[in-house]
């Protein structure tokens, strides 16, 4: 008989938060056996570590939280640019083969044959399990939000309903992950500048020290503007302006789809 694990990816996010409080409720005989792992990269923003220290004490139910051997700096000295949309050591390297290590220590320690790792894709975002999938054969993805058809509306009910809510920075950011990550928005950028100035700072050193000739930009956290640009009183206002119209157009294309469904019920 094949001996197996179950291991929930967390990630300090609203969506593998969520899918934590939906399993102890709706599949309880998993998860007295399942282990919640935490991949620090240690370029986490603080409201993710203080969010993790809540969760533990609302499962009563300890992290396993696992760090990568080669720090981020070092990783930049053997890579010698910084990741990138197109090029994600980061991802890879902080998270991808530090879960990788732990799961071979497992199967080896423990005798485990596969695991069945949990994560927080909802049914409306389907479309992302199949990058998700792991190649080792002994990991087998689990989505239980699309297998019970759970959208994001379902996912606020069962964060608002648990007592959690949302992580602390959900109020300046739209997403978790790194202070640095290059996926957050211009507007992002300048509410951690706000937020937490240091980092920033740490993120713009991080650019200049990556060059400033043309051809070296294209290695800089935002695809077109530097950080030390954004941070320019008219590029600020101008940044500012811009998203203010980007949840504009959101909010009334969203009621304008709301009054449709009502008109056709």
């Amino acid at each position: 008989m094949e001996k197996e694990y179950h291991i929930l990816s967390l990630s300090g996010g609203k969506d593998s938060t969520a899918l934590a409080f939906f399993m102890k409720e709706n599949m309880p005989e998993i998860f007295e056996k399942l282990e919640l792992v935490f991949c620090d990269t240690e370029q986490e923003i603080p409201e993710t570590y203080d969010y993790l220290n809540k969760i533990e004490i609302f499962l009563d139910k300890q992290i396993t939280r696992l760090k990568p051997e080669k720090s981020f700096d070092h990783l930049i000295s053997i890579y010698n640019h910084l990741p990138s949309i197109a090029q994600r050591w980061c991802t890879v390297e902080l998270k991808t083969k530090v879960f990788k290590k732990y799961f071979d220590n497992l199967s080896k320690n423990k005798s485990i044959d596969f695991v069945h790792l949990y994560i927080g894709i909802r049914a409306d975002e389907a479309c992302r399990t199949e990058s998700s999938k792991h190649n080792d054969k002994k990991i087998r993805a689990a989505y239980p939000f699309v297998d019970y058809g759970l959208h994001k509306a379902d996912i606020d009910h069962i964060l608002e309903k648990s007592g959690i809510g949302y992580s602390d920075y959900y109020k300046w950011r739209k997403r978790s992950g790194c202070y640095f990550c290059m996926f957050q928005s211009k507007n992002d950028w300048l509410n951690l500048f706000e937020h937490h100035p240091k980092l920033f700072r740490k993120a713009m050193e991080y650019e200049i020290d990556a060059g400033t000739t043309k051809r070296e930009k294209r290695f800089g956290w935002n695809i077109d503007m530097a950080l030390k640009d954004m941070i320019t009183p008219v590029n600020m206002k101008k940044i500012r302006n811009e998203a203010k119209v980007l949840e504009y157009k959101h909010v009334s294309k969203t009621a304008a789809i709301s009054h449709l469904l009502m008109d056709l019920f």
